[in-house]
């Protein structure tokens, strides 16, 4: 009787040590709490801060790089913070030194910042149309370029780029942005096969795209969906715990969220009648116009406001130089007040918005 339940013992060790060999020829590494060090991009609103906090809640070691921090009590436990321009070179691989330094090597990327502005490419500034591109994609080479070999080295990682669906159809007023999104899918898929055949994994390092629709956060105010059937917004908090499935799961290739995504490459190929089609019942070229409207009305109302403070500083000036002079005795000059003229200038308004 202690024989066969030794050689039950045995024979279960057996099978689990050749069902991980099977998993890693055929899944690869899977993200790991224990192991991995994990790194955000944009980690502080938005997807970004969903992903990071089911990290947490995952009790994984998590590191955020982005341009603005959170104040101290809005920052989630464990977590360590970076100030960092993505779109800055030399920036990046400074802070990757700290991070190595400091934290490990990390061994989950998240390319996840991004921003963008609604307008015709006409209306676009060239400074907007080279922001969109160096935070959105260019970023995205530094990132890599920066953590990649430490990857490499010890033989285990994942790359996961949040594109957007609209990388593959993107909608007017969207030119920068989905040129960007596009970059990054062409990014993901050249980047994977100079990795080595995703069957093989010799170098341990996985990729994987994630393009998900639109998600539903503050910064898309103005922005309707036009079928909520057939296209809905998506919860950031949905859309997060898809990509840490993920990676727990050692997924690879590419994921689009909602069902639709799916087909939106097909509608691509097709012939423009069909495609032209396909966006009008869509609206999908109507639904930036709706966040053009709303921008106005906002820089309306800023303008408005800033008139206002104006006129008020203007009228607390002025007092403040009669009551001078009043204040200074007879046959002395007053005391020489330096006075500024208010000038109102048409500012450009620049509305960032998470457009994954």
């Amino acid at each position: 009787m202690l024989f066969l339940i030794r050689a039950i013992v045995s024979f279960l060790y057996w099978a689990n040590h050749k069902l991980r060999q099977l998993s890693n020829i055929l899944v690869g590494n899977m993200f790991e709490p224990k192991f991995d060090i994990v790194l955000v991009t944009g980690g502080t609103l938005g997807l970004g801060r969903e992903i990071v906090k089911q990290l947490v809640a995952r009790r994984a070691k998590v590191v955020v790089m982005d341009i603005v921090l959170p104040e101290d009590d809005a920052k989630l436990p464990g977590v360590i913070y970076y100030q960092c321009d993505v779109s800055d070179r030399a920036h990046v691989f400074d802070v990757q030194k700290d991070i190595q330094n400091n934290v490990g090597v990390v061994t989950v990327l998240i390319n996840n910042a991004g921003i963008s502005t609604g307008k015709t490419v006409l209306d676009l500034s060239f400074q907007e149309i080279e922001r969109t591109i160096q935070i959105n994609l260019i970023s995205s080479f530094y990132t890599i370029k920066a953590f990649l070999p430490g990857m490499i080295f010890v033989k285990r990682g994942y790359i996961v780029t949040i594109a957007s669906i609209l990388g593959y159809m993107s909608p007017a007023r969207l030119s920068a942005y989905g040129a960007s999104k596009s970059g990054l899918i062409a990014l993901h898929e050249s980047l994977t096969y100079e990795l080595g055949p995703p069957s093989v994994n010799p170098h341990g390092v996985k990729t994987l795209l994630i393009c998900p629709g639109q998600i539903k956060t503050g910064m898309f105010t103005g922005v309707k969906t036009p079928h909520t059937l057939l296209a809905p917004e998506l919860e950031p908090k949905f859309v997060a715990a898809h990509v840490i499935k993920s990676i727990e799961q050692g997924r690879r290739g590419e994921m689009k969220l909602p069902l639709y995504g799916n087909f939106v490459p097909l509608f691509r190929a097709m012939p423009w009648p069909i495609v032209e089609l396909t966006r009008k019942f869509s609206g999908m070229d109507e639904s930036m116009l709706h966040f053009r409207n709303a921008l106005v009305k906002v820089a309306s109302r800023v303008s408005s406001l800033a008139s206002g403070v104006n006129s008020v500083a203007s009228r607390s000036m002025q007092s403040s130089i009669r009551g001078s002079k009043a204040d200074s005795p007879a046959g002395s000059k007053a005391p020489r007040t330096s006075q500024h003229s208010s000038e109102h200038h048409d500012r450009e308004t620049n509305v960032e918005i998470e457009m994954h």
